[in-house]
């Protein structure tokens, strides 16, 4: 895998942020992007270096059928989003999401169980921190 396509979800001050450092990295393209507020949708098209046939999207389960989405970078603050993770995870995509992993232990065990069926990555990251993280992110898609 020459290039991770990647579909952010949450485009809030943390999800800008987000999307700001995954441009700066090889290895990566952002080809969708996702809020479940519409409005947001202008500002994160907005901040891409090139939003050519970069989709967006409110309804989270439509970011996840775009077959142009390797992997989803998770960037929502919500009861939902341990439920969201295992739900890329079960829909074919690696998982980057921040702390909290989930708000139950039903989600953690969900997460835990999508990613050992599925084979595929999840990682948990603080991106303000650990901006190193999204490399190894790629290192660990790429590796297989």
């Amino acid at each position: 895998m020459d290039e991770i396509r990647i579909g952010l979800f949450g485009l809030g001050h943390r999800g800008l942020h987000l999307l700001q450092l995954i441009q700066g990295i090889e290895g990566y393209r952002i080809t969708a992007i996702g809020d479940m507020f519409p409005a947001l949708h202008e500002p994160g098209l907005s901040a891409l270096d090139n939003r050519d046939g970069v989709a967006a999207y409110a309804d989270y389960e439509d970011l996840l059928a775009d077959p142009n989405v390797d992997a989803v970078a998770l960037v929502v603050r919500c009861k939902e989003q341990g439920a969201m993770a295992a739900q890329a995870l079960e829909a074919g995509k690696h998982v980057n999401s921040e702390v909290p992993a989930a708000y139950t232990m039903e989600d953690c065990w969900r997460i835990v169980v999508a990613a050992e069926r599925s084979g595929l990555v999840y990682l948990l990251g603080e991106q303000y921190r650990y901006s190193g993280i999204i490399e190894a992110w790629r290192d660990l898609v790429q590796q297989g």
